[in-house]
């Protein structure tokens, strides 16, 4: 049974879970694209969290020129160079780079999910395996392909963490396409909004980030549900982005929808 503090942040995120997880706010998350775009779900979501770093704006730019180039379908991607189709570290060259990299990944396999399924990646713990035979199919390792897939380790791996949440868990919002992975094992991944949060309530010290936080803020959310622990952070990053949530008390709190039963004030 959960003692009373953990109990009353259960019972806040329930509420922000229904409020929040839910197709309507998908806009303002890379995981739109899987959503939206017609083509091979697994692929795009990929793609999506792989380059889901800096601007949200910028972002979905760059995602939307780029499926539009070089497609949705990993079997028949357009792996020639574009000179106008480059990214913050990844530049052309990288890019189209990475499309010839999904093609091998997909011929080989048939889908990530397999290539993971082959390699053991079954858990967070064993995840390492499954980028490590992934990274073996990109071929020249330059910086910007280096940073796409990186193998973790030392730092938080959100995009990669991001991107597991949307393969194994299966709601409105994500996907539940790898069957094989147990969701029980699954970090949270910890952007800007949910390390503010943590920060907040004492989860992890203040301007703590990194491998150490990511550990922290994850033995925290397996406390609240141990079975789903990644099941709030859709939602939770939603209060931030939708109704600019500093994850604290301030004036924008006596008129919030959320005030009653909140954590922050």
């Amino acid at each position: 049974m959960l003692n009373e503090k953990y109990a009353a942040a259960r019972d806040f995120f329930e509420v922000l879970y229904g409020m929040y997880n839910k197709k309507d706010y998908i806009k303002t998350d890379p995981i739109r694209f899987p959503h939206e775009l017609d083509g091979n779900t697994e692929f795009i979501a990929f793609t999506a969290s792989c380059f889901a770093y800096g601007n949200m704006k910028a972002i979905q730019s760059f995602l939307f020129r780029y499926f539009d180039y070089a497609g949705t379908d990993p079997f028949s991607l357009n792996t020639e160079p574009d000179g106008n189709l480059y990214y913050r570290f990844q530049t052309s060259a990288d890019v189209a780079a990475y499309s010839l990299f999904m093609k091998r990944v997909y011929e080989k396999y048939g889908s990530i999910g397999k290539l993971f399924e082959t390699a053991g990646a079954c858990t967070v713990d064993t995840v390492d395996r499954g980028i490590k035979l992934l990274r073996s199919y990109m071929g020249e390792m330059t910086h910007g392909m280096n940073f796409l897939a990186p193998v973790p380790g030392k730092s938080a791996s959100k995009r990669l963490y991001m991107f597991l949440r949307w393969m194994i868990r299966s709601d409105e919002v994500d996907f539940g396409l790898w069957s094989h992975f147990d969701k029980t094992t699954l970090y949270m991944p910890s952007d800007t909004h949910i390390l503010r949060m943590a920060s907040n309530l004492g989860v992890i010290g203040r301007g703590e980030s990194g491998r150490k936080a990511v550990d922290k803020v994850t033995a925290f959310f397996r406390e609240l549900n141990p079975f789903d622990p990644a099941k709030y952070d859709f939602s939770i990053t939603r209060l931030g982005i939708v109704t600019g949530c500093q994850y604290s008390e301030n004036e924008k709190c006596s008129s919030c929808v959320h005030k009653t039963g909140c954590l922050f004030n």
